[in-house]
C-alpha cells in the first residue's frame, strides 16, 4: 500500500479536472468546441488479508460532449438555410426591380399605346406622331434599362460562385489537413477533441456554401462529398472544384472537377449559397430575362406586321421605295455552338416567324419564353431533335441539309449539313431581345413613315337608293392587293346577288372561298385580295360599292388603330390559332410569378431560420459550455486538488514521525 501514490493520483486527477475545465471555460465562445470532461476511474485494488485497499484514481479519457444526430441535423438545417438565404437576397432585387411602379414596365407599356391614340385621333398631325416615336423610344429604353440589370445580376451571380467554390476548395483543403492530424493520432486510443471540433466546424461552415455528406474511414479520416454525390475530400487528398464558361453557353459559368472536362450538373451542388445561387439563376433570373425579351418580341413583332399592312403619310404601301415595314428593330434570336462538338456543321439561319393574323383580326405570336436544345443523334450524322427545356417537350426532329426548315414555337431554324452525333446547340431566342430592341431609325428620323393609313378605302355610290351601308374595311394579309381601277360592287335585285367588274384573285365571305357573283346577306364579312369589309342593310336595285386605292388618305387611321388595339388584343403564347395572352397580362404574369417566388423564400427562410435555431439550441445543450456549471466545476476541482495536497502533507508528518521512532 501506498499513501503517497494514492494522494499523487487523487492530485493529478484535480489537477486534469482543473485545466479540463479551464479549457471549457476559455473556449465558451469559439464556434464548434464542444464541451469537454475528465472522465475518471478507480486505480486497481490491491488485495490483503483484511480486504481490498484502493490505489486511488486516474483519468481514462478526455470525452467530448459529442452526438453525431444532432450535428448532421445542424448540418442540413445550416445548409438549407444558407441556400434559401442566397436565394431570397437574389429573387427579391427582381422583385422589386419588375413590381415597381415608377421603374416597371408597365408604366411605359400603357405611355406607348396613350401616344398611338393620340396618333389614330390625329393622323395627319406630325406632333403626335412624333410624340408616338418618343414614346417609343421611352418603352425601348425601359426593355433596356430592366435588360441591363438583369444582365448585372448575371454578373454578381457569377461573381458569388466563384468566390463561394473559392472558399469550398480552401475548406476542403483545411477539412484534408486535420484529416492528416487525426489520423496521426488515431493508434493513442484517446480521440483529438479540439481537433474533431475543428473538423466539425469546417463540415458547418462547408455546408453554408453547399450541402455536404461525409462518411467517417476506419482511420477516423472524414470523406467529404457534396449531395450529388462529388468528391471534395478523400482522406488526405482535396479534389479541387473549378468555375468556367459552359461549353454549351460561354456566358454561363458552371461548376466542374478540376483538370476534368465533365461540368457537374447543377443538381450535384444542391443546398447551400451555391445551390441558392444556382436555383435564382435557373427558377427565376432566366426566366425574367427570357420573359421581358418575350414581350419585347411580341411586341415588336405584331406592331411591325400591322405596320406593314399600312399607309403612311407620304402615301407609301408596302412594296413602294421608302415604304418602311418595321417601326421596331429586332435582334435575331441567340444560337450558340457548343465548343465541343465534334463536326463542321453550322447554322445557315434562325430566325422569328412573322406575327400571325387571328380570327378576330390581330396579330399574335407564338414565341415561349423557353430555352432550347438541338441534338444531333445516332444513327445518321445529321440526324436531329429540339427539346423545349422549360418541360423537356420534343418540338421537332429532322435532317439538317442547309435548306429544309425546322419551324417551332414562332421560330424558324435551318441547319447545314456536317453535324456528327453528340453535337450540340442552345436556343436562347429570346434572352437578349430586350437589351436590343429599338425603334427603326427610319421612322425616327421621319416620323410621317408611321403607317397610320390603310392602302384602300371602301365607299358607298353617292347616288345609291337603298339603305345598304359599308364598311371603312381593312387589310387582313399581307397579300392583299391595291386595284390598280376601282372595283365596283353592284347589287341586283332581280337576283338578290352582288356582282364586280374585273376580276379578283381571292374572295372570301364570313371566311369561305366565293365567286361572284353571288347571293347577298346583309352583315356578311367579304374579303377581296386581302381587303375585308362590311355590307350592312338593304340596297337597292342597281346600288353600287366602291373598293379602290386610298390616294390622298391622310386623315386616315384605320391601321393605327388596329396597332392601339394591340394593346388589349391576345398576342402573346399563341397556338396555331390565336394568342391567349395581352402585353400587359404577359409581363404582369412574370410580375406575380417573381413575386410569388420571392414571397415563398422569404416565408421559407423564416421557417428555416426556426429550425436552425432549433437545431443549434439542441446541440448546445448537449455540447454547448455552461459557465455556471464549469464554475461549479472549478471549485469542485479547486477543493478535491487542496483535500489531495492535504492527504500527501500528513503523510509527509507520518512518514517523519515514523522515521523519527526509528531514530
Amino acid at each position: 500500500m501506498s499513501l503517497m501514490s494514492t494522494g499523487i493520483t487523487a492530485l493529478n486527477t484535480a489537477q486534469i479536472g482543473l485545466a479540463t475545465t479551464q479549457h471549457n471555460i476559455a473556449n465558451v465562445n469559439t464556434p464548434g468546441y464542444s464541451r469537454q470532461s475528465a472522465m475518471q476511474a478507480t486505480n486497481f485494488a490491491t488485495i490483503t488479508g483484511v480486504g481490498s485497499i484502493g490505489q486511488g484514481v486516474h483519468v481514462n479519457t478526455i470525452l467530448r460532449s459529442y452526438n453525431d444526430i444532432l450535428t448532421k441535423q445542424l448540418q442540413d438545417a445550416q445548409s438549407r438555410s444558407s441556400e434559401l438565404d442566397a436565394y431570397y437576397s437574389m429573387i427579391s432585387r427582381i422583385d422589386n426591380l419588375l413590381a415597381d411602379s415608377t421603374s416597371g414596365l408597365s408604366p411605359m407599356l400603357a405611355g406607348f399605346f396613350s401616344a398611338v391614340q393620340d396618333v389614330a385621333a390625329n393622323p395627319a398631325m406630325v406632333s403626335a406622331r412624333q410624340a408616338m416615336v418618343s414614346a417609343a423610344e421611352a418603352l425601348v429604353t425601359r426593355f433596356q434599362t430592366l435588360e441591363n440589370r438583369l444582365f448585372q445580376l448575371y454578373d454578381e451571380t457569377n461573381s458569388q460562385l466563384e468566390s463561394a467554390i473559392a472558399e469550398i476548395n480552401a475548406y476542403s483543403g483545411q477539412i484534408a489537413e486535420l484529416n492528416r492530424q487525426i489520423v496521426a493520432q488515431h493508434g493513442t486510443g484517446h480521440p483529438p477533441n479540439d481537433l474533431l471540433d475543428q473538423r466539425d466546424q469546417l463540415v458547418l461552415e462547408l455546408n453554408k456554401l453547399v450541402k455536404v455528406s461525409t462518411y467517417l474511414d476506419d482511420n477516423d479520416a472524414l470523406n467529404v462529398f457534396t449531395g450529388g454525390g462529388q468528391s471534395l475530400v478523400v482522406g488526405t487528398q482535396v479534389i479541387q472544384l473549378e468555375v468556367r464558361p459552359s461549353a454549351a453557353d460561354p456566358e454561363r459559368l458552371v461548376v466542374a472537377q478540376k483538370g476534368s472536362l465533365v461540368e457537374l450538373p447543377e443538381t450535384y451542388l444542391s443546398g447551400g449559397m451555391v445551390g441558392g445561387l444556382m436555383s435564382f439563376r435557373r427558377e427565376a433570373l432566366d426566366q425574367a430575362a427570357n420573359t421581358l425579351g418575350q414581350v419585347a418580341a411580341a411586341i415588336a413583332l405584331t406592331v411591325n406586321a400591322q405596320q406593314e399592312l399600312g399607309q403612311d403619310l407620304l402615301g407609301g404601301i408596302m412594296g413602294d421605295a421608302g415604304f418602311v415595314s418595321e417601326f421596331f428593330r429586332l435582334s435575331p434570336p441567340k444560337a450558340i455552338e457548343n465548343s465541343r462538338n465534334t463536326g463542321t456543321g453550322s447554322i445557315a439561319s434562325f430566325t422569328f416567324d412573322p406575327a400571325e393574323m387571328s380570327a378576330s383580326g390581330n396579330f399574335f405570336t407564338q414565341i415561349t419564353a423557353s430555352d432550347y436544345e438541338v441534338r444531333f443523334n445516332a444513327p445518321g450524322p445529321d440526324t436531329y431533335t429540339i427539346t423545349r427545356l422549360s418541360d423537356n417537350q420534343l418540338v421537332w426532329s429532322g435532317t439538317a441539309d442547309g435548306a429544309t426548315p425546322a419551324q417551332f414555337d414562332g421560330l424558324t431554324l435551318v441547319l447545314n449539313t456536317g453535324h456528327m452525333p453528340g453535337d450540340t446547340y442552345r436556343l436562347e431566342p429570346t434572352r437578349e431581345i430586350a437589351r436590343n430592341i429599338s425603334v427603326n431609325k427610319e421612322i425616327s428620323g421621319d416620323v410621317r413613315r408611321i403607317a397610320a393609313a390603310m392602302p384602300v378605302r371602301a365607299a358607298a355610290d353617292p347616288g345609291n337608293t337603298g339603305a345598304a351601308q359599308i364598311s371603312a374595311g381593312e387589310i387582313v394579309s399581307p397579300n392583299y392587293v391595291v386595284p390598280a381601277v376601282p372595283w365596283v360592287i353592284t347589287y341586283d335585285t332581280g337576283t338578290g346577288n352582288l356582282s364586280i367588274n374585273g376580276a379578283p384573285g381571292s374572295v372570301l365571305v364570313n371566311g369561305i372561298p366565293t365567286a361572284f357573283p353571288f347571293a347577298y346577306s346583309s352583315g356578311d364579312e367579304i374579303t377581296i385580295d386581302g381587303f375585308m369589309f362590311t355590307l350592312t342593310g338593304m340596297p337597292g336595285d342597281g346600288d353600287s360599292f366602291i373598293l379602290e386605292a386610298n390616294t390622298g388618305g391622310i386623315a386616315d387611321s384605320r391601321n393605327i388603330v388596329k396597332i392601339g388595339s394591340l394593346q388589349t388584343a391576345l398576342t402573346m403564347n399563341g397556338d396555331n390559332q390565336n394568342g391567349v395572352a395581352t402585353f400587359q397580362v404577359g409581363y404582369s404574369q412574370l410580375v406575380s410569378k417573381i413575386g410569388t417566388q420571392t414571397k415563398t423564400a422569404l416565408s421559407n427562410g423564416k421557417a428555416q431560420d426556426i429550425v436552425l435555431n432549433q437545431a443549434f439550441e439542441n446541440r448546445s445543450q448537449l455540447a454547448g459550455v455552461n459557465l455556471d456549471e464549469e464554475a461549479a466545476n472549478l471549485i469542485k476541482y479547486q477543493m478535491s486538488y487542496q483535500a489531495a495536497a492535504r492527504m500527501l502533507n500528513t503523510v509527509s508528518i507520518l512518514f517523519d514521525a515514523l522515521l523519527a521512532i526509528r531514530s
